[in-house]
């Protein structure tokens, strides 16, 4: 057993590259130190302090794993409450670990395969599409996990076999907490009663899954991205298969959710069948617009107009010297003191033809609807509204760029393609 953990963890690893690892003081992190410390002296080792109830005992462990080794090790401090939550621990980890990082290091993490399992069944049991399901990656970024491939259990036989050092996190026993309610009772339970390890049969679906999404033939270029805004045309997720469950993962992962939940992927249907807007927890909402499932985070618009960021949403403003066209699209002031670019307020009006107009009114005879007319940009001078960029001018606006052009801006819309799934 020890020489086959030895050569699963080193053939996962190059020796020409600087690792770090994420030092914990339990038995995941204590054998992949000391397996790499045998190969590579291009090594060091970090422990964060949680400040929960045995963070002292851990830190004291992974000194000593690192003083063994005789590795370099620093311990970081965070800024957790004792009794912080999982979710909130393992935030603020990644945060410290990722800033910890030199720009040619590479972070090794202690997951092993029954974290990956554990995952499954989490990721499972809320309702996730098929992307969580995949469950942990091999290598996220600059993270690598090269324990993926082995049970906590044979890793805690590697521990007793070659005598090396570690304690048990207090909190792993506590089953208040899902993920160790998995490990001690619903695993074990799940065992007794199938025949075979249920590690090995939740790895080899797992890797099925992932195979589907490596043959998937799936075309990003039409789902768009801007900073608070997704879309993604209705008709990619409109039909009940594995490449619509796909779109939907991939959006999950786009809104910065670790996977979209049933209730969630209901909520979006639900939209899609009746054309209304829903919220989600994380400040997102979502309509329909033209054939399009939009996604919009309204704080991170309203952060952007406070602090008069350009581009805007998925709206680049531009000041230019000339133009060559003069359309909905650029616009020119009679000074640049005055101008205030916001989104619609309720009562919003703009004189066109003559006429006091609602705003609200020509964005929806536009096809501008629910969730993106909140957002779309209206431009003021002097406290009247002038531009309704890419739909309107208002008379006064268009009065003023008969006599010349100054101050000119344009507006375009900027959209990327997800390349990368």
């Amino acid at each position: 057993m020890t020489n086959k953990i030895d050569k699963d963890i080193t053939n996962n690893l190059d020796a020409s590259k600087n690792y770090v690892v994420a030092l914990s003081g339990g038995v995941d992190s204590a054998v992949l130190a000391n397996v790499v410390a045998k190969q590579h002296h291009n090594l060091r080792s970090v422990f964060v302090r949680h400040n929960q109830k045995n963070s002292k005992e851990l830190e004291e462990i992974a000194n000593k794993i690192a003083n063994n080794l005789k590795i370099s090790h620093k311990n970081l401090d965070s800024n957790l409450k004792e009794n912080s939550s999982e979710t909130k621990m393992r935030e603020a980890r990644y945060e410290i670990l990722y800033k910890e990082l030199e720009e040619d290091e590479i972070l090794l993490m202690g997951h092993t395969l029954s974290d990956k399992v554990e995952t499954f069944f989490i990721n499972l049991l809320r309702g996730t599409r098929v992307r969580g399901l995949k469950s942990i990656p091999k290598m996220t970024g600059k993270v690598k996990r090269p324990l993926l491939g082995i049970s906590k259990n044979d890793l805690i036989d590697y521990a007793k076999e070659n005598n090396i050092q570690y304690i048990d996190d207090e909190t792993n026993f506590d089953n208040k907490i899902i993920r160790n309610w998995i490990r001690n009772e619903l695993i074990p339970k799940v065992d007794e009663k199938f025949a075979g390890n249920i590690e090995e049969k939740i790895s080899n679906l797992i890797i099925e899954i992932e195979s589907i999404f490596e043959s998937a033939d799936l075309d990003f270029k039409y789902v768009k991205t801007a900073k608070g805004y997704v879309e993604i045309p209705v008709a990619l997720i409109k039909e009940k298969n594995i490449k619509s469950n796909m779109y939907l993962s991939l959006l999950s992962k786009t809104l910065g959710v670790p996977s979209l939940q049933k209730k969630d992927i209901e909520k979006i249907l639900t939209v899609v069948k009746d054309g209304l807007k829903i919220d989600f927890d994380n400040n997102w909402s979502c309509g329909v617009s033209n054939s399009l499932l939009i996604f919009i985070n309204k704080k991170i618009w309203l952060e952007q107009y406070e602090s008069k960021e350009h581009p805007l949403g998925l709206f680049k403003f531009s000041s230019v010297e000339k133009i060559k066209y003069s359309n909905n699209w650029s616009a020119s002031f009679p000074s640049e003191e005055f101008i205030k670019v916001a989104p619609i307020e309720s009562g919003d009006k703009i004189k066109v033809d003559g006429k006091s107009v609602k705003v609200s009114e020509i964005l929806r005879n536009y096809g501008i609807k629910n969730i993106l007319k909140e957002v779309w940009p209206v431009v003021s001078y002097k406290d009247e509204i002038y531009w309704v960029p890419g739909i309107r001018k208002s008379d006064s606006l268009i009065e003023y760029e008969k006599s010349g052009k100054s101050n000119i801006i344009t507006a375009s819309i900027e959209k990327s393609s997800i390349e990368d799934y």
